[in-house]
């Protein structure tokens, strides 16, 4: 599914994983070795960048994100297990403390309209 937004007064194409990869031709960057290492940095910080040409915006370069497809059911049970333990090596008194000394000195959320 893909959705059209403003950017600084310019309309984007916003595409969600499986759409994108319908619409847009593939570039091969191999041979570009300055357009390599601008998507190999948007792919590492997974935070996308504008290329402009004199403050006008040519095109946005955003991360790819992660079919979670890659993951087998098995890697997926594990990783939920791995998680409920988690919290059993702590001492529970020293949790509950902690977090009732956040919950003390946070400042309550500001009640929000739809």
């Amino acid at each position: 599914m893909s959705q059209f937004v403003s950017f600084n007064n310019q309309a984007v194409i916003c595409y969600n994983g499986s759409d994108m990869s319908s619409h847009l031709m593939p570039l091969d960057i191999s041979n570009s070795p300055e357009l390599l290492r601008l998507a190999e940095e948007v792919a590492t910080t997974k935070k996308p960048r504008r290329l402009t040409r004199k403050k006008k915006t040519l095109a946005v370069l955003v991360p790819v994100e992660q079919e979670r497809g890659d993951r087998t059911e098995q890697q997926a049970i594990e990783e939920t297990l791995a998680l409920a333990g988690a919290w059993g090596e702590r001492n529970w008194d020293e949790v509950e403390a902690e977090l009732d000394r956040v919950r003390h000195q946070s400042k309550p959320t500001p009640p929000f309209e739809l």
